[in-house]
């Protein structure tokens, strides 16, 4: 009887040993096969200790899944280092990638050696005969999730990592962004050459970050900016790629923050035996981030963007400059059973001078005490006694259940608006913390902006009774916590696909009150700004994104809603260039090719808006004018008439 398959997403590895016919051929069938023994040993062992399964093996060939991407990644460079220093092994190349899979009981119902299936498992097959030997390459899911999680100092050398680009794979239809991770040393960092089963596709160019926003002022002179008037703030320089920071970078004047120095909190260090508690390092670090936005006396920078300075001995003046921030948070946790150690310290990053620093020591239970505790020390130490009024209404939070506020943490960890698959992973960590409260109005908003993001992204199956669920999550998470602004940005995204603009733009500018740090706000705002007709205001709302957020996704983002208004503004190159940017940020993204449709068909270059067309059907097959017109969810008659009337010029029905 045919037994349904069980779906699950998983991290999926193949190894596979580089030259073992030819070394045969050099020192015969057993010799080699001694070593092939010992390398599937290995694997067996350290397999074991990262909690992977062992599907199958074919050869000298092994294939495996994990739980998640750090603990496969982990099981790779502990299998690179093993062949390094038995150097008589043949070098090992590793391929990994993360998607969805289907689960079959394995003969005799084996459960312990199930049958895996699904293009996810081709993809991993066909990234791991890109590496060389001593190679270990992924997808960019894989990197995303992974890098963050991976301590430099569970190795005896630095960890490196390289992006190499797109890959177009043979019998693949999609791109696929292609990394490395590697010890350095004992690794290989050659991009993957062309071959008759890959070839790199062609981007356009990354152009380098403009300016970014540090102060210079007395610290003395900090609560003064603090408690004087919140005037408008002035539009700030856009920078102009995402990922990139080997660009100069300048430094601007306190005004790009509306006289109010920000503030950064760098990813904490995990000093616990136990490398799978970063995730409870970085959840620490995040919440903190939340509650010192909550205080709205100064910007806070978005997690996406300072986490990416993780480790090592940083030049915190460099970080400062790069973020935009004036003050930088770091600390470290130590936990061990049911005790927490917490280090924190606040430093001027211009500077370099410890302005406060303090160790706490507490049962895990306390963990939401001591994190008010750390969040009030620092924002006393910054701005004194005058918001501390704001600090005490911050202090609500959404939960008090420890395993729920773990849930979503790993939840927000894992958000990857790339792919599809890294979209369901972070999905079903919030709907888990749900399940453990089903009281915790930041996991339901967070669900609420997830299933509006598979809507607008075109992976929703049923996009009217996914929006109509959304909207019921997220007005139940406003009632539940009236102060949660990502209640408010999912509640103005579900208004806009129902056509509700006015009421939208409403919420969104609640949640702007709320907390003016978080970028998705201004985002979210920036989008009812274009379909209320405001194209100016969007791109001013953008640029703010931008600010708060220079390395982060919402910064690919910002350009999606600017090239739009600059269309409507009749500004095509301008709006070309940001089409582009977003197309180098995400490639898999199909709103930033028919932008580029758009552009190309006002400046008269109709092969290019084809061309563009061809890349935007690729990475959404149903792509018509009707999907088009229902991603927007509103109709403005001489906007669409106007938008329409050019895409079917450039051949879209």
């Amino acid at each position: 009887m045919f037994e349904p398959a069980t779906s699950r997403i998983l991290t999926l590895v193949f190894a596979d040993l580089a030259d073992s016919t030819a070394l045969k051929t050099q020192f015969g069938d057993q010799a080699v096969g001694e070593l092939i023994t010992r390398h599937r040993t290995h694997i067996c062992r350290l397999a074991a200790e990262a909690g992977g399964r062992i599907i199958d093996w074919a050869g000298d060939g092994c294939f495996l899944t994990f739980e998640t991407s750090s603990a496969a990644v982990l099981f790779a460079l502990r299998l690179q280092e093993i062949h390094h220093a038995e150097s008589d092994l043949p070098g090992v190349r590793i391929g990994l990638h993360m998607g969805e899979v289907g689960e079959h009981a394995g003969p005799e119902e084996d459960a312990a050696h199930p049958r895996v299936e699904g293009l996810a498992v081709d993809l991993a097959a066909r990234i791991c005969s890109l590496a060389q030997p001593t190679q270990v390459l992924m997808s960019s899911a894989v990197a995303a999730s992974a890098r963050q999680r991976i301590d430099n100092r569970l190795f005896r050398q630095p960890v490196g990592w390289r992006a190499y680009g797109n890959y177009r794979l043979k019998g693949i239809a999609e791109t696929l962004q292609i990394h490395a991770v590697g010890l350095e040393g004992m690794a290989s960092f050659t991009a993957p050459a062309a071959s008759e089963k890959a070839a790199p596709v062609a981007l356009p160019p990354r152009r380098g970050m403009a300016i970014a926003v540090i102060a210079l002022v007395f610290l003395g002179v900090v609560v003064a900016y603090f408690v004087g008037s919140r005037t408008p703030l002035p539009s700030p320089v856009v920078p102009q790629v995402v990922a990139t920071r080997s660009a100069p970078r300048e430094v601007a004047k306190d005004s790009d923050f509306g006289a109010r120095p920000a503030i950064a909190v760098l990813p904490f260090d995990n000093m616990s035996p136990d490398p799978e508690q970063a995730f409870f390092a970085d959840g620490l670090a995040e919440d903190l981030i939340t509650r010192l936005s909550s205080w709205r006396a100064f910007p806070v920078i978005a997690r996406n963007s300072s986490f990416q300075f993780r480790g090592g001995n940083l030049d915190l003046k460099h970080v400062g400059v790069e973020l935009g921030a004036r003050y930088l948070v770091e600390g470290s946790v130590r936990r061990a059973g049911a005790r927490i150690r917490v280090t924190a310290q606040l430093i001027d990053a211009a500077s370099g001078e410890h302005v406060w620093a303090e160790t706490y020591d507490r049962q895990v239970s306390d963990l939401f005490t001591l994190q008010d505790e750390i969040s009030a020390s620092i924002a006393a130490s910054v701005a004194g006694d005058a918001t501390r009024a704001e600090g005490e209404r911050a202090r609500q939070r959404g939960t008090e259940n420890l395993d729920a506020w773990s849930l979503y943490q790993l939840g927000l960890q894992r958000e990857n608006f790339d792919s599809r698959a890294g979209h369901a992973e972070a999905r079903q960590y919030f709907v888990q913390a749900i399940t453990r409260d089903p009281r915790f109005a930041s996991a339901l908003a967070r669900l609420a902006m997830h299933d509006l993001w598979a809507v607008f992204f075109g992976w929703s199956d049923s996009p009217e009774q996914e929006t109509a669920v959304a909207f019921a999550n997220a007005r139940r998470a406003a009632e539940l916590d009236p102060r949660e602004p990502i209640a408010y940005i999912a509640l103005a995204s579900a208004y806009s696909l129902k056509g509700e603009v006015q009421n939208g733009l409403d919420a969104a500018k609640r949640a702007v009150e709320l907390n003016p740090s978080q970028p998705e706000v201004y985002m979210v705002l920036s989008w009812l700004q274009l379909l209320s007709g405001d194209p100016a205001a969007c791109v001013a709302a953008d640029k703010r994104a931008l600010q708060l957020d220079p390395h982060g996704p919402w910064a690919a983002m910002a350009h999606d809603n600017i090239a739009g208004a600059y269309w409507e503004l009749g500004r095509y190159q301008e709006s070309l260039e940001a089409a582009r940017r977003l197309v180098s940020a995400r490639p898999t993204y199909y709103w930033s090719y028919v932008y580029i449709a758009l552009d190309a068909v006002a400046l008269g270059d109709l092969a290019t808006a084809r061309t563009a067309l061809a890349d935007a059907r690729r990475v959404y097959p149903g792509l018509t004018i009707d999907t088009l017109q229902r991603a927007y969810g509103v109709v403005r008659p001489e906007v669409d008439a106007r938008r329409n009337a050019a895409l079917r010029e450039a051949g879209l029905e």
